[in-house]
């Protein structure tokens, strides 16, 4: 697993384990535990790519004592597949944003608005073709999802693309 492998997974153990702290904190009885769930879930959240392990036993230890409450009515279900990733993209990309440097930052900002503005233009071209309007859609997508994990030659490719096909239908 490469650096960006677990560098998501952290961020998908992060945000797993910190609703897991949050409700077995507020909701369990046993002060003892519930102050526990509390320090793991500040240990997990300070946690980077190089603690996966942890980071993978801290998360272990959060869902077996949030099974020990599994019958409260606030039990936090396993969220589906594409709501998992939406979560972990965001936490991941707040995470990333932290650290970023100055010109990385400008850099993005100014990547993001370009996307923002080629999208927007073809949003209003009347009777675009709807596969031209899906592709657009796509390809604003994968730019912005590139930006979030820090990829920059595909958001600069996607972004290209995206103006490429702006210069094409929408002038």
């Amino acid at each position: 697993m490469g650096r960006l492998g677990r560098a998501w997974r952290v961020a998908e153990l992060r945000q797993r384990g910190g609703v897991l702290a949050s409700f077995v904190a507020a909701c369990c009885d046993d002060d003892k535990r519930a102050r526990a769930a509390r320090d793991l879930g500040a240990r997990l959240a300070a946690y980077g790519p190089v603690d996966r392990w942890e980071a993978e036993k801290a998360v272990a230890t959060l869902e077996r004592w949030a099974r020990d409450l599994e019958d409260h009515p606030y039990h936090p279900g396993v969220p589906r597949p594409d709501e998992s990733d939406r979560q972990t993209r965001d936490h991941y990309k707040d995470v990333q944003r932290d650290r970023l440097t100055t010109p990385a930052r400008d850099w993005r900002s100014g990547t993001q608005l370009s996307l923002d503005v080629y999208l927007g233009q073809l949003s209003r071209v009347r009777g675009l073709d709807p596969c031209v309007r899906e592709d657009a859609y796509y390809l604003y997508g994968r730019g912005t999802m590139a930006l979030d994990v820090g990829d920059r030659a595909t958001a600069a490719r996607e972004t290209a693309r995206l103006r490429e096909l702006r210069d094409a239908h929408a002038w």
